[in-house]
């Protein structure tokens, strides 16, 4: 006790505080409840990064897995645009921004962010996973409204991460987009679109002139035409003379209803009699033909 008494007063004259030898045990205990508390936390981080890690790897593959998919398509896409026709189809990858910005105003509904603000993510993100690896920076975009962003992208997490922006897609016709064109243009592209399906090898045809004008049926559709025709077989019921004489058809059947019953004419486009049907039925006869005729050749020796 004397010697305790002494080293006690020897350490209030150092300025020290003495420690009962049972707080010196809690003290102990506490240091090694915190160094424990202090490795699990650490393990708990690592297993968390781990996790992301992991996470991060299979976006990565979903994201290969959908541009493999993109790349189905546009090899498919070039099958149109090769076929020499005034189509283009015009891909992009993750290119539907609209929908984009649609799908996280549903998402985020209730957030009171501003569409301004999706708009602006759409913009610097290609889609749900870059904005994940960039967390910090998609908070930033969001300013103030960041922890509310950050809790509607958590509770979210699965749904937006496995959520596909789609691929845009722009359909021009004779180098304008197609909605700025009229329906018949419309129409022909669809036509040109259709025809190219260079996979179909019988396309069967039901008065194409009803949405074409001439000018389109001779340009587009049958210069087309006679391009695919050593492939592919085409039939047309039509009263455009366009597609059995500048499309060379192998086999022309003329058709007439009367006194009920049917009597049908057939032959290929060399034969004498199918030629004077062409005349007469497509042409509106041969005087009608002949009047044309000349006319056109006034017409082309005065602007000569």
């Amino acid at each position: 006790a004397g010697i305790e008494r002494k080293l006690a007063e020897q350490l209030r004259q150092s300025g020290a505080q003495a420690i009962r030898p049972d707080e010196f045990r809690m003290l102990r205990r506490t240091v090694e409840q915190a160094t424990q508390m202090l490795e699990a936390l650490s393990k708990q981080d690592s297993v968390r990064n781990s996790l992301k890690d992991e996470l991060l790897a299979e976006l990565a593959a979903l994201n290969d897995l959908w541009r493999e998919e993109y790349k189905l398509i546009q090899a498919e896409l070039e099958k149109v645009n090769s076929s020499r026709s005034s189509l283009e189809i015009k891909a992009e990858f993750k290119g539907d921004k609209s929908a984009f910005v649609a799908f996280m105003k549903d998402t985020f509904r209730g957030s009171r962010l501003r569409e301004a603000t999706f708009s602006a993510l759409a913009e610097a993100f290609s889609d749900f996973g870059a904005m994940y690896r960039d967390f910090d920076n998609a908070k930033e975009k969001v300013g103030a409204s960041a922890p509310t962003f950050e809790q509607y992208f958590t509770d979210n997490l699965a749904a937006l991460l496995t959520w596909q922006v789609p691929n845009r897609f722009v359909i021009e016709y004779r180098g304008k987009e197609l909605k700025h064109h009229s329906l018949g243009q419309r129409a022909s592209a669809l036509i040109l679109f259709v025809l190219s399906q260079q996979e179909n090898d019988v396309f069967i045809i039901d008065q194409p002139e009803d949405d074409l004008d001439n000018q389109t049926i001779y340009e587009d559709v049958i210069k087309l035409i006679r391009t695919l025709k050593p492939k592919t077989q085409f039939m047309f019921a039509t009263h455009n003379a366009n597609f059995p004489v500048l499309g060379d058809a192998e086999q022309i059947i003329s058709c007439l209803y009367s006194d009920d019953s049917i009597q049908v004419k057939s032959g290929s486009i060399d034969c004498p009699e199918l030629q004077q049907e062409i005349v007469d039925i497509m042409e509106g006869g041969e005087e009608a033909f002949q009047q044309r005729k000349r006319r056109y050749e006034i017409w082309k020796s005065r602007n000569s």
